[in-house]
């Protein structure tokens, strides 16, 4: 079942996040410090707990267990940024994320959003297949990630 997240959310979604993160980029940037010192579940949680409006837009597949996440935020009111996107790791490959973003893409349908856009690392080739599979267009849009040599590509969804 797809449901919107809750503040009783926020240890899973945080555990969700810090695992998925480390299981998608650590092989990207190589970096143990970031993935194992500064990427820390008890931070991710904090920040959530101290600005719940975090939580606005994010939507969870739980089945009696949160398995993923995605959250969707305004940009203004036809386009909408998919700011985080995570299946707990041991759920990959039984359709959440799927599930997850075909839930997104109809809500925001049904409100008038006319794209969806979402910023997904270059090397992140397993990602960007995924959003190709699901009608996600390279925008052509690049920048280089803060503090690094890597790449991250806008993508988008226009909504029909």
């Amino acid at each position: 079942m797809i449901r919107h997240a809750n503040k009783q959310d926020i240890p899973r979604i945080a555990e969700i996040i810090v695992f998925g993160k480390r299981v998608a980029y650590r092989p990207i940037f190589e970096n143990d410090y970031v993935s194992f010192n500064e990427l820390q579940v008890v931070h991710l949680y904090e920040d959530y707990k101290n600005n719940p409006d975090r939580l606005d837009g994010m939507l969870l597949y739980d089945d009696g267990i949160v398995k993923g996440i995605i959250n969707g935020k305004p940009m203004d009111n036809k386009t909408i940024e998919i700011t985080d996107f995570y299946v707990e790791p041991f759920f990959v490959g039984q359709g959440i994320g799927t599930l997850l973003i075909e839930y997104l893409i109809e809500q925001v349908r049904k409100k008038g959003v006319h794209k969806i856009v979402l910023w997904v690392i270059k090397d992140n080739v397993k990602a960007r297949k995924f959003y190709e599979a699901h009608g996600f267009c390279d925008s052509g849009k690049t920048c280089i990630i803060e503090g690094t040599t890597k790449e991250d590509c806008c993508y988008e969804y226009v909504l029909k």
